[in-house]
């Protein structure tokens, strides 16, 4: 092996020792009140029902898809909210799931918050994951103009940190996957798709799943 390749395999490992602590101890700092904790303890039965929902409530066609895509199909029409239960891509401490929103700003890609450590950035490709469920929601009361602006406010963030506070969605300076795709409707259409099933008083909190189970959505994908 010459020295070229074996400075870059150093440098890969270094950069993954690195990331790798800092998440940690990033998890070590978090400390959480005994509500939060209950919170979080029920946590798994919430996403039974979150996912129970997703798998037998119906897949409604996208009124809204000037394409008027196949019934079913995914779409990367902008604003549509993607949502999967893929632990893998674990956006936080607290849950397991993970959310984005199609963005204008690059063609067939989304934007997501892809967790700690890791800045708001745009993620391209059809989400295709075996034995992982994978859901697609359009938001019921907004036009189209609206879900592009939503999905462009959210990919205007790219850049931003991540938020490991997941009862401090409402500022804006940094994002959770479900955060970002919520502020996204909240501040350009005035829609909070929040179910509140995680809120501490004034403190919000969002779960992935709750934009699946949710009245103001509907489920326009789902891969199985």
């Amino acid at each position: 092996m010459n020295k070229i390749k074996l400075s870059c395999l150093i440098a890969l490992a270094l950069l993954l020792v690195t990331t790798t602590n800092s998440a940690s101890a990033i998890e070590k700092e978090m400390t959480y009140t005994r509500q939060q904790q209950r919170i979080i303890d029920s946590m798994a039965e919430k996403e039974q029902q979150y996912r129970a929902y997703g798998d037998s409530a119906p897949i409604e066609r996208d009124v809204k898809s000037r394409a008027r895509a196949a019934y079913g199909s995914w779409s990367w029409r902008d604003g549509v909210i993607c949502v999967t239960d893929d632990g893998v891509q674990a956006s936080s401490f607290v849950n397991s799931w993970h959310a984005a929103i199609v963005s204008p700003q690059q063609y067939y890609s989304v934007a997501e918050a892809p967790g700690v450590g890791k800045k708001v950035k745009f993620t391209a490709g059809m989400w295709v994951k075996k034995n992982k469920r994978v859901w697609q929601v359009g938001v019921k009361r907004t036009s189209v103009k609206q879900d592009w602006n939503a999905g462009w406010w959210a990919g205007n963030q790219k850049g931003k940190p991540y938020n490991s506070n997941f009862w401090n969605m409402k500022q804006t300076k940094s994002f959770y996957c479900s955060q970002l795709v919520w502020a996204a409707y909240y501040y350009t259409a005035g829609v909070d798709l929040d179910k509140t099933d995680n809120n501490l008083g004034p403190a919000w909190a969002i779960h992935p799943g709750e934009l699946v189970d949710n009245k103001e959505t509907a489920i326009l994908y789902r891969n199985r």
